[in-house]
């Protein structure tokens, strides 16, 4: 493992390079949910940073701006601006010696997952793996309940994190799906069976966008986070097999 911070609109983003011994390797790009870090739960993106290292692909996992360590405000964020945040860290990547500039593969969990399917529409990659994506965070009818919340007390308390009219702002200028067109690569897509954010409809439109594409996992009994051990070994399984035919 190694540091590589990458500089975007002022503000430094830190993270963590995972390289196999073999170089240029191929490359996937780690985003994390919501008022998360690059760790991401359980430690997930670190023990698949790793397992990925030692099959030969590299893995960097990074914070958010205003996230983990990071510079920045995360009151401040707007999905529009992560998705910014990740082509700056994709060039950087594709930059980077041990890595080959031309494998580049993207990885979201929930609101880093949206994130990744609306950044591989501007930037080819050569494969993107979703866990539970949260297309709802800019879902029409979310956000007119979050903007008459955040009007009302001035933001929407979001399980204890602040999300202020920016953020709302930006979320009605994105349609999750029409806005994720022009991937061409492999798709994985998993999500738990009890997960409430994976809402109704979700599936559909991701299976509307990417067709024959998308290869889908419905994890049993398993809410958002995939909160049973068993489950969360399974889904390092299902992503580190996907990236080793896709990378």
């Amino acid at each position: 493992m190694e540091p590589l911070d990458v500089q975007h609109e002022g503000r430094t983003l830190r993270g963590t390079l995972h390289l196999p011994q073999t170089a240029p390797a191929p490359a996937v790009v780690m985003c994390h949910g919501f008022s998360g870090t690059r760790t991401e739960f359980g430690h997930t993106f670190v023990r698949l940073g790793k397992r990925l290292a030692e099959r030969g692909i590299a893995a960097y996992r990074f914070d958010f701006a205003g996230g983990g360590e990071s510079d920045g405000a995360y009151g401040d964020i707007t999905v529009s601006d992560q998705v910014s945040q990740v082509l700056a860290v994709l060039e950087a990547v594709r930059g980077h010696s041990g890595v080959d500039a031309e494998r580049l593969s993207l990885l979201g969990m929930s609101m880093g997952g949206l994130t990744a399917s609306l950044a591989a529409a501007k930037r080819q990659v050569r494969s993107l793996a979703l866990w539970a994506p949260a297309a709802i965070a800019v879902d029409a009818e979310v956000t007119r309940e979050r903007q008459a919340i955040i009007a009302e007390h001035g933001y929407h308390d979001f399980g204890g994190t602040p999300i202020f009219k920016r953020y709302a702002d930006d979320a009605e200028t994105i349609d999750a799906f029409a806005d994720a067109r022009g991937h061409a690569g492999p798709v994985l897509l998993a999500a738990g069976s009890e997960d409430h954010v994976f809402a109704p409809g979700i599936l559909d439109g991701y299976q509307g966008l990417y067709g024959s594409q998308l290869e889908y996992h419905q994890l049993d009994g398993v809410g958002h986070g995939f909160e049973t051990v068993p489950a969360r070994e399974h889904l390092l399984e299902l992503t580190e097999a996907f990236l080793l035919r896709h990378a």
